[in-house]
């Protein structure tokens, strides 16, 4: 069905500090967890669940998420694929410090044959990048060509996750909601305007997307909390 390429695990990959790992601070870490189970508790029931990541704005923070978002899931030991949707802006590959070409848009036009996954075994996520940026994203995102590859993955992972670009900005991921069980929302800390918090549930509702939750990112805690006997500071990644 698919070609599964392991990543480079040698020095030269460094997963960037917004990325969950051991050493990432408790408070963030329990943060994700807590996300985590309201994303499952939001999605009842057997079968392979569909969660796109969204936001109002550029820069709010939805690639990072969508990406904790997937790590956390298999700390679980959840089957879980990451699909690299903003075709304009991707930034996937990136974080991960993996090969970019060939990509989500390269097999959805037809231009290769085999699904581009790319396994990361220490965080024990599939990954599809974003390819090639083609002249017309929209098109191809909304395309049958979308439904069949979802079809087929969902033989193979309990959870997809879809990092979409902005919807103020494109319509990508509304015109794809009837393939997403539920959509996560970005907003981000000091950043995002309720206009366009307000525009973006418009258009969502609209589209008959369902909202499962909105997750408020960029917030700096400098306090310290006192929990089961031990002191720790509270901080999330920006």
């Amino acid at each position: 069905m698919k070609k599964r390429e392991k990543s480079n695990t040698n020095s030269t990959f460094d997963p960037q500090k917004m990325l969950l790992s051991d050493k990432t601070p408790f408070s963030v870490q329990e943060a994700y967890k807590t996300l985590r189970t309201n994303v499952t508790f939001s999605l009842p029931g057997s079968g392979c669940k569909c969660i796109g990541v969204t936001s109002a704005h550029r820069g709010d923070g939805k690639s990072s998420i969508s990406a904790n978002l997937a790590i956390s899931l298999a700390q679980i030991n959840k089957r879980v694929v990451l699909i690299d949707c903003d075709l304009r802006l991707p930034t996937i590959a990136q974080k991960f410090r993996v090969r970019s070409i060939p990509g989500l848009s390269n097999w959805l036009s037809g231009d290769i044959d085999e699904i581009p996954i790319t396994h990361l075994e220490d965080k024990n996520i599939d990954i599809i990048p974003a390819g090639n940026l083609p002249p017309d994203s929209t098109a191809l995102i909304s395309s049958q060509e979308t439904i069949r590859l979802v079809e087929r993955l969902k033989e193979s992972y309990d959870y997809i996750i879809f990092d979409f670009p902005p919807i103020t900005i494109v319509s990508d991921a509304v015109l794809v909601s009837g393939i997403i069980d539920g959509y996560l929302v970005v907003v981000r800390h000091e950043k995002s305007e309720n206009q366009m918090i307000n525009e973006t549930i418009r258009q969502m509702r609209f589209a008959d997307a369902k909202i499962i939750g909105f997750v408020y990112n960029g917030l700096n805690v400098s306090k310290k909390y006192y929990k089961k006997g031990s002191y720790y500071k509270s901080e999330y990644y920006k």
